[in-house]
């Protein structure tokens, strides 16, 4: 028996066409974001007279999702508008996780300022405000049941990041969020006494959140645009650089191993003792130099390090410690070091090792020299590669700097310059590595300050 078509099924589907009152003129519109969408405008804003919202929140995506599902069911009665530049929300959150949604990790509130490094603390009351446990309950409530991989990671039970969207739009929008999308804010205008509202454009509210993301991933929405619009009223900038991203590498090598990876590899930015300048996982060699979760999570460090150097040095450990030399030449002294070497990582790549070292693939460990051995140590506790540049904004999944946390309010995510304006998400100077820890941010700073914004 065929299942109910696609549009019935979904949470938003398109509505009818309406007719609403303006004055003596009837006006006729359908309220789609473009041909076809199924992420409707609730008004047709342009046809009528500035709207007032107690709270407007400039951004759909995850921050300012949870921003408006809070704010509305804390105080259904008072008006909630979403602006979007995007004809549909959450965009950068359908794709998240390979698309499959890795949305928190399981952690205690130490663990997840940790994950933030030295700014971790500033993260805690959102964190409180909004647990993984309380995240999973909230999302179970619309529908969203989730599960957790054994490394703490959590994902939506369907495995479909897309529906998550869907069910926080929907959620909002029957608690009476208004949505307007392809509207690109443009100027913000702080109230003059403290009586007055707002001025987002011409939409006046008692309350505004600035959610718009930082500028990974450009063509999801995030360009940049609220770090100009925060900047416009003030607010300092720790410059964003890419982060959770690949990095380019002047030696070519890497390219003759694309689409190889290496597990357990530790990489460190060279001539730094600093715990935070050091990441282990999995690298990837690609065509242009290397990625992978352990490149990943260290790009931000280096690509704020590339700001005043043309080029850096990383060396990866990926043998963990230097094999013990005598005893290798007493049980494979008439081996190649060739054979040995390649049981422990791929053949191609211990030929280039090898190479990169200057040793022989068919020279034996008994007639390996003091030289030879030092070097080959080298290469296999501490394989130096030259990083020239990043994948850029375009190539990267978070920014790393944002709106200086010196301005923000910790406790509300309210700004310390300007009254009745708050900040949640990717916006703000925090970033961590790959595995949940910036989406729950997304959430939980969404929720804190949605919440408190109602008031």
């Amino acid at each position: 028996m065929p299942g109910p078509s696609a549009a019935a099924a979904s949470p938003c589907a398109n509505p009818p066409t309406r007719r609403w009152q303006t004055g003596k003129k009837t006006a006729r519109w359908k309220p789609f974001s473009g041909a076809g969408s199924p992420f409707p405008n609730n008004r047709n804003f342009s046809l009528f007279t500035p709207v007032d919202a107690t709270f407007l929140i400039i951004g759909a995506g995850p921050a300012g999702l949870l921003a408006a599902l809070s704010a509305a069911q804390r105080h259904p009665a008072r008006g909630v508008l979403v602006l979007d530049r995007m004809p549909a929300p959450g965009a950068k959150l359908a794709v998240s996780g390979g698309g499959r949604g890795n949305l928190s990790h399981l952690s205690t509130e130490e663990e997840f300022a940790a994950a933030f490094g030295r700014h971790g603390r500033f993260a805690i009351p959102a964190f409180r405000s909004l647990t993984p446990d309380a995240l999973r309950e909230r999302l179970a409530g619309i529908g969203i049941p989730t599960t957790v991989d054994p490394a703490g990671r959590i994902y939506p039970r369907s495995q479909s990041a897309a529906q998550v969207r869907d069910a926080l739009f929907a959620a909002a929008t029957r608690l009476g969020v208004r949505f307007l999308f392809n509207h690109a804010v443009e100027r913000l205008q702080p109230p003059g006494n403290p009586d007055a509202p707002w001025m987002v454009d011409s939409f006046s509210a008692r309350s505004i959140l600035i959610a718009a993301g930082g500028r990974s991933a450009p063509r999801l929405g995030s360009d940049g645009s609220g770090f100009a619009l925060a900047q416009s009223i003030g607010y300092d900038l720790v410059l964003p650089v890419p982060a959770l991203t690949s990095l380019r590498t002047a030696e070519k090598w890497p390219a003759g191993h694309s689409g190889l990876s290496l597990s357990n590899v530790e990489i460190s930015i060279e001539g730094s003792r600093a715990r935070e300048a050091t990441e282990q996982g999995e690298i990837l060699f690609t065509h242009r130099g290397i990625s992978g979760p352990a490149v990943l999570n260290l790009s931000g460090r280096v690509a704020r390090r590339l700001l005043q150097n043309r080029e850096i040095r990383v060396v990866l450990n990926w043998a963990g410690k230097i094999p013990d030399m005598q005893q290798l030449r007493q049980d494979a002294g008439a081996r190649p070091i060739y054979v040995w070497l390649a049981r422990q990582v791929p053949r191609a790549f211990a030929g280039t090792l090898l190479e990169l070292a200057g040793i022989p693939p068919d020279l034996t460990f008994s007639r390996l020299s003091a030289a030879q051995e030092k070097e080959l140590a080298r290469h296999l506790v501490a394989l130096p590669l030259t990083i020239t540049g990043t994948g850029g904004f375009d190539d990267s999944m978070a920014t790393a700097g944002g709106v200086s946390l010196k301005q923000v309010d910790p406790a509300t995510l309210e700004g310390r310059l300007t009254p009745r304006l708050y900040f949640a998400g990717e916006i703000l100077d925090l970033d961590a590595p790959t595995g949940g820890w910036n989406l729950h941010w997304a959430f939980c700073s969404g929720h804190l300050a949605g919440s408190g914004a109602a008031h």
